[in-house]
C-alpha cells in the first residue's frame, strides 16, 4: 500500500524542511512526498529541491490558496490508496504513519483516519482537550464525530490521512475559501463516512509560525462548513450520529467566530452570527455571555480577553 503525503508549501521557507525530515523520519518507507508549491517568494521551493530523496516531487504552481493546493496534491499523487497531507509549518511525530495505517487496517470502511496532536507556541507544547473521542491507545471509530468535534476538533489537517476513493466521492477542498477549507472538508467527509481516531499524539501543529492562514484572514461572517450542514439538514436526510448534535455542532463554530469577530471590534457581524444561534443547549451560557457583552458599550466592557477566556473555560468544563 503506498501513501502520498501532500504538503502546501506558501512562504514557509523557515519551517518546510522540518515538515519534511519529519515524514522521511516515518518507519513505512513505501510513500511519496508531494509538496505544492502555491507561488511562494521566499525561496521554499528551493530548499525542497534540496533535498536529495527520490520520494520527494515538486510541484509549482501560481497563488490559488491552500486549498488548491491540497487539490493539487490530489490530482498530483501516485497513490490510489491513502493520502496524508501536513501542513508546511508542522511537523508529524514518528508514530504518525504506523497509527493512521494500522487503523485504516483494522477499519476499512472509515472515511478518515486521524491522530491526536499537540499544539506548540513558542517552544512550549500541550494536547488540547478532546471530549468524547476514545480512550483506548488502539484507537477505534468515533461514535459521532460532530459531538466531538463542537470542542476541539479531533482531525488536524496535519495529523489526517483520507482514502483516495473519497476525495473521488465527495470531491475536493473548497477553492477560494480562505481559513476553514479544512473543515468544510471534514464535515463533508463525516456526513457520509465514520472516522477512526486514535489518542496517540500523531502531529505538532505549530502556532508561533509566520503566514498562517488562520492568522492572516480574519473570521468570516459565518463558518466555512455552515452551507453544507445547512443544505445537509433541510434536505432531510439522516447523519451518521445525531442531527441534534449536528446542529450543536454549527452552533458551537458559529459561536467561535463570533467570538473572534467581537475581539476584532466588528460588533455587528458578531451580532448577525450571534442571531443565528438560536434553540442551542449545550452551548447557551456561552451564547448569554456573547449576547450580553454586545449589548453593552465598548467603553463599558471588560477587557475582550476575559471574554474569550471565560468562553474558553466553559468549553474545556463540558
Amino acid at each position: 500500500m503506498t501513501i502520498s503525503v501532500v504538503i502546501p508549501l506558501y512562504n514557509k521557507a523557515r519551517y518546510v524542511r522540518r515538515a519534511i525530515d519529519s515524514v522521511l523520519a516515518q518507519p513505512i518507507p513505501d510513500l511519496e512526498i508531494v509538496v505544492v508549491d502555491d507561488g511562494s517568494t521566499d525561496g521554499g521551493a528551493d530548499i525542497v529541491r534540496g533535498i536529495a530523496d527520490s520520494r520527494i516531487r515538486l510541484v509549482l504552481q501560481e497563488n490559488a490558496g491552500e486549498c488548491a493546493a491540497r487539490n493539487r496534491g490530489i490530482q498530483e499523487a501516485s497513490s490510489l490508496d491513502l493520502i496524508a497531507f501536513l501542513d508546511a509549518d508542522d511537523e508529524w511525530t514518528p508514530a504518525f504513519l504506523e497509527t493512521v495505517t494500522d487503523l485504516h487496517a483494522r477499519y476499512p470502511e472509515a472515511g478518515m483516519y486521524g491522530t491526536s496532536y499537540l499544539l506548540c507556541r513558542d517552544g512550549k507544547r500541550w494536547r488540547p482537550t478532546f471530549k468524547d473521542c476514545i480512550d483506548s491507545r488502539d484507537g477505534g471509530l468515533l461514535d459521532d464525530f460532530f459531538q466531538a468535534a463542537a470542542w476541539n476538533s479531533p482531525i488536524c489537517s496535519s495529523a489526517v490521512v483520507v482514502p483516495k476513493r473519497v476525495f473521488d466521492q465527495v470531491g475536493g477542498f473548497p477553492v477560494g475559501v480562505r481559513r476553514g477549507g479544512d473543515m468544510h472538508m471534514w464535515t463533508r467527509i463525516a456526513l457520509m463516512y465514520r472516522v477512526a481516531w486514535s489518542p496517540v499524539d500523531g502531529a505538532v501543529y505549530h502556532l508561533s509560525a509566520e503566514n498562517r492562514a488562520v492568522d492572516t484572514f480574519r473570521a468570516d461572517v459565518d463558518v466555512a462548513e455552515a452551507p453544507v450542514i445547512t443544505e445537509f439538514l433541510h434536505s432531510g436526510r439522516r447523519p451518521i450520529g445525531s442531527r441534534w448534535v449536528l446542529e450543536e455542532y454549527l452552533t458551537s463554530r458559529r459561536l467561535k467566530n463570533a467570538t473572534e469577530l467581537y475581539l476584532a471590534g466588528d460588533r455587528a457581524q458578531a451580532k448577525k452570527l450571534v442571531g443565528l444561534t438560536r434553540g442551542t443547549s449545550r452551548f447557551r451560557w456561552w451564547r448569554l455571555r456573547l449576547k450580553l457583552a454586545l449589548l453593552i458599550p465598548p467603553s463599558l466592557v471588560p477587557p475582550a480577553q476575559t471574554l474569550w477566556a471565560s468562553a474558553r473555560r466553559l468549553r474545556e468544563k463540558r
